[in-house]
């Protein structure tokens, strides 16, 4: 299965479900995390459509990561390390046969917490992770060792893959169950056990995807949930002795000072990180499609992704026309609830975010640009931001040079391709770029001189488990995604028989 951006934009304006409302089981999984979160320090995670309690979600101490991290090695060199090739996969298509079942369920755990509208969560979230548990429950059996020819014939030399073992993998708030399966799944293919910290804020489809990982048959303490903060329980479990590499999405700053500890430790990193992504536009695009793709990818989800296409690159000859096009689908944005059916983009994630993406805007307010819509909601409650577009602010501008992740677009002009490159390279991040033109040789010359991992053609926001993912410069270290996630689970070792 692939995600395109087309299937980004239908489900942007249609939503599954009909009733507002949280499903019986969502409020009862709901309650057990609540009843779990007694016992000792909690953090309060809040509806960011009403500002309200939603639940509140065990700070997990030193202590306790400890003994989850003692029992994932145990898991590990145990029962885990005795299942087959063919058992493993078997066991990953089961979780992705539960997920599918419960996959309405996964949809509300998500856009509660995050304020994602739940259509889009249904439709486009949980299919990319169950295809991320189908891709790669086809790789156990596809992981192999090679024969070493050398000189003394009476030598075999041979090499096979090994996990590395207990793996600890950190996820953001934005898509939390995507976000999960992209880092879980290829680390179960590899054979390594895997200890996963979501976000404070988004907590509840990381746990009942644990429980569904067990139900499917993956050992208990195979797959293990720490909730908490990342100063503290991110950081007891990533400076765990017994965990042998990490796998990290989230910002910059903290991607950089993971790199460090991780290098002071000698254990393996993959970073994904930031991005501040141009959508370039030519004078031979399909303006139409060109710039309700430049909305649709500025907009969904409230921006708050790190392949947003939050910077628009447009040829001077049809400026205008591309504005016109992005304003009018602007306009038709209903900033609403997450399950609420008629919105067609929820909140921000919080009220700290909120303030952080506006303070954003009034600067470019002050400054060259013009703020042509947006701004904070008029909606009572909650942490509503409206699609904001900010037109021809400076280079040298935050709000040019920052990743925002927020629904702020801005809309630059260049004149000619050696104008654009210098632009679009001048960005301390590299994760991707959406690029508009009907001419081939162009689109060659363009994709080789632009400084990022992924390249997108008169498309954008497309998305597929077998395809590599990540960024360069600032914007992360590996990728995800693709047989390139399995590699980063694995080491080779020698054997030297005589």
């Amino acid at each position: 299965m692939t995600i395109t951006s087309s299937d980004v934009q239908e489900h942007a304006f249609e939503q599954r479900r009909t009733q507002p409302g949280a499903l019986p089981e969502v409020e009862a999984f709901i309650a057990e995390v609540e009843s779990r979160a007694a016992k000792g320090e909690r953090i309060a995670s809040l509806d960011p459509a009403t500002g309200q309690l939603l639940v509140h979600v065990a700070e997990t101490n030193a202590e306790e990561v400890d003994r989850t991290v003692r029992h994932a090695h145990d898991a590990f060199t145990g029962s885990w390390k005795r299942f087959s090739p063919f058992e493993r996969e078997r066991v990953l298509h089961r979780l992705a046969d539960l997920m599918e079942q419960h996959a309405t369920e996964l949809a509300q755990y998500d856009a509660l917490e995050s304020g994602k509208p739940v259509g889009y969560v249904e439709a486009v979230d949980v299919a990319l992770a169950v295809e991320q548990f189908r891709y790669y429950a086809g790789w156990p059996t596809k992981i192999l060792g090679s024969v070493v020819p050398v000189a003394s014939a009476d030598h075999l030399v041979y090499t096979k893959k090994d996990p590395l073992g207990v793996v600890a993998a950190i996820t953001p708030w934005n898509f939390p169950l995507c976000q999960a399966a992209i880092k879980i799944a290829p680390a179960l293919a590899a054979g390594n056990a895997v200890v996963i910290k979501p976000s404070e804020l988004t907590s509840l489809s990381t746990l009942r995807l644990a429980e569904l990982a067990v139900e499917a048959g993956v050992p208990e303490g195979v797959v293990s949930v720490v909730t908490g903060r990342g100063e503290t329980t991110g950081a007891a479990l990533t400076s765990h002795p017994l965990v042998r590499g990490i796998t990290f999405t989230g910002s910059d700053r903290v991607g950089r000072q993971l790199a460090a500890e991780a290098g002071a430790a000698l254990k393996p990193i993959s970073l994904e990180l930031g991005g501040k992504n141009p959508n370039i536009i030519f004078p031979d695009a399909d303006v139409q499609k060109a710039a309700t793709a430049a909305a649709v990818t500025a907009f969904f989800y409230s921006g708050q992704v790190c392949f947003a296409g939050s910077r628009v690159l447009v040829h001077r000859d049809v400026r205008d026309d591309v504005l016109d096009v992005i304003h009018q689908y602007t306009d038709a944005i209903v900033v609403g609830p997450s399950l609420d059916s008629a919105s067609t983009m929820g909140p921000l994630v919080s009220a700290q975010h909120r303030d952080k993406v506006n303070s954003y805007v009034e600067q470019a307010r002050r400054g060259a640009a013009s703020i042509t819509r947006g701004g904070i909601s008029s909606r009572d409650g909650g942490f509503f931001y409206d699609p904001t577009i900010v037109l021809d602010p400076t280079d040298a501008e935050a709000v040019t040079t920052d990743e925002i992740f927020g629904p702020v677009l801005i809309v630059q002009t260049f004149d000619d391709d050696d104008d654009l490159i210098a632009r679009a390279n001048a960005s301390r991040y590299g994760l991707t770029a959406g690029l508009w033109t009907s001419d081939v040789t162009r689109v060659h010359s363009i994709a080789d001189r632009l400084e990022v991992g992924r390249v997108w053609v008169n498309t954008y926001a497309d998305w597929a488990a077998n395809a590599p993912w990540g960024g360069s410069k600032q914007s992360g270290l590996g990728r995800d995604c693709g047989p390139d996630a399995v590699e980063k689970f694995l080491e080779t070792k020698t054997v030297w028989v005589g």
